[in-house]
């Protein structure tokens, strides 16, 4: 449904078609990063493409880290009676600002370090710092555009900041030079001119301005950058846990296939955009019965994604590796963080819907020391199928912990046992996927396979619920 805005100046769009529109916008965006790496990873050398990619996972890990959870934070205080607006916009700016202020603070801090040993100034990590300072603006005009229902904005925000980025990276080196240098200053110039764009779609206001914004946005920021900060290691962190214990090789042959881990919680970030908006507008005496339904809907689409996932390790790891038959298995196992996540998400739309927020400062980082202190043998032997097998584990402890947050307050509403039927049922899927072969046609008939039923299933169940309204 699209309708006018409260703002009146904005047209808005609910219901299926936002989930949808959310959901593309991820694929493509998926797609775009998977079609650049097999192109970029052979057109630079090894030194070249190792600066990329750290350059890409630092702008990641330290955009995450800077929001602090101050885009969900913009979002819920949207809804809020009292003077929600003004507040979420003047968060938006605050974010804006702070993560321009450290991105400079970061590069001058490059530049200063290079001059102190005498190296060349290096430029890859120079650009990917200031990339950094321009992304806060789109986060936080995501936050608002997603408060108000406007999921094409956003999801233009994030192709031109993602995949726009990235293909002019691929660009810039399949043309001009090919140098991390000439990767990173095209990014750069489009993450800019996003940046550009979400300060035309959502206008900042002096946060100063809006009474008590600053201290509002700095008591939400600051408890959560111990979670911000551990939920990215859980993500990628076991990368560099084998590159301590096990040396470089390990570390990028998982690394290789860690997309079949970020891929699927890539797509759930997306749809949580519908999710987070259809949760933080309930009425209070409306959320019971809206939580167990996006719940439900939350549970099945990630099962769903991961075993689709799952399905597509062999023909994956042909397409993105050069050790398919090494590799195939530990991509099979990665999307078994995507439950765990899916739980998670929802959850944590409840602890911030409740106020809850302080209880995050702790649990993931205690999530965190959990299943790194389990990793560390196995990652210091090089065994990358264990090493899959516990950051699956730990997204499904990070979900059941949040969970049991929650629980007392919101009795009722958690579908529990279908949550245990779909973890069981994506570990006899992979069980049952581990033994065939890891060929181009056979992965291509596992992921055929998958869809299908999946597909099957999906009908069946929109019938059943049909049914059962009319019945």
């Amino acid at each position: 449904m699209i309708a006018e805005s409260k703002t009146g100046t904005a047209r808005t769009m609910t219901g299926p078609r936002a989930a949808l529109l959310y959901l593309l916008g991820s694929l493509v965006q998926g797609v775009g990063l998977l079609l650049i790496q097999p192109f970029a990873i052979r057109v630079l050398d090894a030194e070249q493409w190792g600066l990329v990619s750290t350059s890409v996972v630092t702008i990641q890990v330290l955009v995450v880290l800077i929001s602090a959870g101050l885009p969900l934070a913009i979002t819920r205080v949207w809804f809020d009676a009292h003077n929600g607006r003004s507040r979420a916009h003047g968060m938006h700016s605050f974010l804006a600002m702070a993560a321009l202020l450290l991105g400079l603070i970061f590069a001058g801090g490059v530049v200063a370090g290079s001059q102190v040993s005498g190296v060349q100034v290096p430029w890859p990590t120079l650009l990917a710092m200031l990339s950094i300072g321009l992304l806060g603006a789109i986060l936080g005009a995501q936050a608002v555009l997603r408060a108000e229902n406007r999921p094409l904005a956003f999801v233009v925000l994030s192709l031109i900041s993602s995949v726009g980025a990235n293909l002019a990276g691929l660009a810039a080196i399949l043309f001009a030079t090919p140098s991390a240098t000439a990767y990173l200053t095209a990014y750069s110039c489009v993450v800019g001119a996003g940046a550009a764009v979400a300060l035309v779609l959502v206008p900042p206001v002096i946060p100063w301005r809006v009474r008590g914004v600053m201290r509002e946005s700095l008591s939400i920021a600051l408890p959560l950058l111990p979670h911000t900060g551990a939920l990215m290691l859980l993500t990628q962190g076991a990368v560099l846990l084998l590159a301590a214990l096990s040396g470089a090789v390990p570390a990028g042959q998982f690394g290789a296939v860690l997309i079949f881990a970020l891929g699927p919680l890539t797509l759930l970030n997306a749809l949580n955009n519908a999710w987070s908006t259809r949760l933080m507008e309930s009425a209070a005496d409306k959320l019971p019965v809206v939580l167990r339904a996006v719940a439900t809907e939350a549970l099945l689409a990630s099962a769903a994604i991961g075993i689709l996932a799952s399905s597509a390790a062999s023909a994956g790891s042909i397409i993105l590796t050069p050790l398919p038959d090494e590799l195939a298995p530990v991509a099979r196992i990665l999307p078994l963080v995507s439950l765990g996540y899916g739980l998670f998400l929802i959850v944590t739309n409840v602890v911030y819907i409740l106020d809850k927020t302080r209880s995050m400062a702790f649990i993931t980082p205690l999530v965190l020391v959990a299943m790194a202190s389990a990793a560390v043998p196995f990652a210091a032997a090089g065994d990358l199928l264990a090493v899959a097998c516990i950051q699956g584990a730990g997204f499904f402890i990070l979900g059941v912990a949040y969970w049991l947050v929650v629980r007392t307050t919101t009795h009722g509403s958690w579908p529990v046992g279908l949550f245990a039927l779909l973890a069981a049922i994506h570990v006899v899927a992979v069980a049952v996927l581990s033994p065939l072969p890891v060929t181009l046609l056979a992965g291509s008939l596992q992921v055929a396979s998958a869809g299908v039923l999946l597909l099957l299933v999906g009908l069946y169940l929109r019938s059943a619920r049909r049914r059962s309204e009319h019945g």
